[in-house]
């Protein structure tokens, strides 16, 4: 690991005022990520700002006009535990309770995972099917226009995302196929249902998460005669790599949606 200097602001104004200031700055929220590529140099930050005493990146809160607002800091485990998500997007709930095991989900954020834009992170499929929002210190981001290619998204170098606003969702489901040593998704699926029609999003199968066209928006009823198999992928490029081949995941895709369905009602 390369030599940096470490910085815990308490405000977000100071956080920005620090990076805008500084010569190769990163902002350090959980990091379940930025630390191991330090460690192996792979990074190499001449700054660390860590956010963890900036109360204004915590908290879930239902807002007034009926969404959920969950601070960027706000933990996988604290996602996974939280009687306001499991009682209004119960997908979103078991899907962070399945993120890696309890010591990461202990440690890492959403905020954090979302701004790394894995391509086999788990909250990216939430985030697209829910149709949610990402807010960041200077503006709000539609979750569709802020994945754009592997580890890389709409935000600049000086922005840090603050909340995500999520539409209340009665019915919503996640299905993953991991990897056991990791955890990550080697396919993962999430499900809800937005004005009585399907919205499907898949992760970990491509560069970066994507919505599943031929499928959304069909009605419920539809949606459980469809024929998974006749999906056409192509235009997607599915990944393959050591974990699984591009075939491998294209059948993965179409033989989980069935499950994914009937779990949703």
């Amino acid at each position: 690991m390369y030599q940096f200097e470490y910085h815990k602001p308490s405000s977000l104004a100071d956080s920005i005022e620090l990076f805008n200031k500084l010569e190769f700055p990163k902002y350090l929220a959980g990091g379940m990520t930025l630390i191991p590529a330090m460690k192996q140099k792979l990074s190499s930050p001449t700054d660390l700002i860590d956010l963890q005493n900036i109360d204004e990146l915590k908290g879930i809160n239902k807002s007034k006009d009926n969404t959920i607002i969950v601070g960027a800091f706000s933990s996988h485990n604290e996602i996974a535990n939280s009687l306001l998500i499991k009682n209004n997007i119960k997908g979103l709930s078991y899907l962070a309770s399945k993120i890696a095991d309890n010591a990461v989900r202990n440690s890492g954020t959403i905020g954090g995972s979302i701004c790394n834009a894995d391509p086999a992170a788990d909250y990216p499929a939430a985030l697209l099917s829910l149709e949610a929002t990402i807010n960041t210190n200077n503006r709000s981001i539609p979750a569709k226009d802020f994945f754009i290619d592997m580890f890389e998204t709409k935000l600049e170098s000086h922005e840090i995302v603050t909340s995500i606003t999520f539409p209340i969702k009665s019915k919503s489901f996640y299905l993953k196929f991991s990897s056991q040593a990791s955890k990550y998704a080697i396919v993962g699926m999430f499900a809800c249902i937005v004005n009585d029609q399907l919205s499907v999003s898949v992760t970990g199968a491509a560069n970066k998460v994507f919505h599943l066209e031929e499928v959304n928006n069909l009605s419920l009823n539809k949606a459980l005669t469809y024929d998974y198999d006749k999906i056409n992928l192509e235009k997607m490029n599915i990944n393959s790599d050591i974990h699984a081949s591009s075939k491998y995941r294209v059948s993965l895709i179409k033989n989980m949606l069935p499950k994914l369905i009937e779990n949703i009602f």
